[in-house]
């Protein structure tokens, strides 16, 4: 399902450090090789590996091919030590997508934190709007919908 995020009232939050990325050649080579391994071991939000998902053929993925053309295209990739995020600038409203908790640190609100410093980056840009994809499924990925800034949209 897919929401637009209204961020006319939001007040920036205080989240875990974090590195924002729009040049590959700016992302440390020991920080590819981290997200290099994590790719390859992914696991997704309720820790099944991509092998036992009922749907893998039909999951398009990202690489390392794909993160350098996602920076040259105007996207901005955001890394802290336990996971990962983007934002897509090219749409109407930015597009908050692809955010990943690496398991060991999975249950620890460090998920929201990866929504807030998005927002907190779309306010400081100048955006009162944004949007997002969250999988019915996705119980652990919702829990950011207790917010009263989400509607849901039926597509982007």
């Amino acid at each position: 399902m897919y929401y637009k995020i209204n961020l006319s009232n939001y007040e920036p939050r205080e989240v875990s450090k974090y590195q924002e990325f729009t040049n590959y050649n700016d992302i440390h080579s020991d920080q590819i090789q981290v997200v290099s391994e994590e790719l390859e071991d992914f696991r997704d939000s309720f820790g099944r590996p991509k092998s036992e998902w009922p749907d893998f053929n039909e999951i398009i993925e990202w690489d390392l091919t794909e993160l350098k053309q996602r920076l040259k295209d105007n996207w901005t990739f955001y890394l802290t030590e336990c996971g990962w995020c983007f934002i897509d600038w090219n749409r109407k409203y930015p597009y908050l997508c692809n955010r990943y908790i690496m398991p060991e640190y999975r249950n620890k609100g460090l998920g929201s934190d990866l929504v807030w410093l998005r927002c907190n980056e779309i306010v400081k840009k100048g955006y009162n709007y944004a949007t997002i994809m969250l999988e019915d499924w996705n119980t652990p990925a919702k829990s950011v919908m207790k917010e009263n800034i989400f509607t849901e949209i039926k597509g982007i």
